[in-house]
């Protein structure tokens, strides 16, 4: 079973959190990984980048992935320059 949200590259602090507040929901409430549109993102600022580490890390922690599903080459560059591609599932 999975979950889908779409993640948005314009998340000021409090949405950032509050987006986070929602993953963590709903990582607990799914088994198996949770799916990330990443349609709207064209590329990975700090801010949104510690966010999508945080929820793949509390997913990791309960033994599930987060897919990110439809990540532009440069959100997956932007993954691999930071060192933490491997936290996340491209989807098939």
């Amino acid at each position: 079973m999975s979950d889908r949200m779409v993640v948005r590259g314009d998340l000021d602090f409090e949405a950032r959190r509050l987006f986070i507040a929602s993953a963590s929901a709903v990582i607990d409430k799914v088994e198996g990984h949770i799916d990330l549109d990443c349609a709207q993102l064209d590329r990975l600022d700090e801010g949104t980048l510690g966010m999508l580490v945080m929820i793949a890390r509390n997913a990791q922690r309960r033994g599930q992935r987060v897919v990110l599903d439809m990540a532009s080459k440069r959100v997956r560059h932007d993954l691999d320059d930071a060192g933490v591609s491997y936290l996340f599932a491209a989807s098939a």
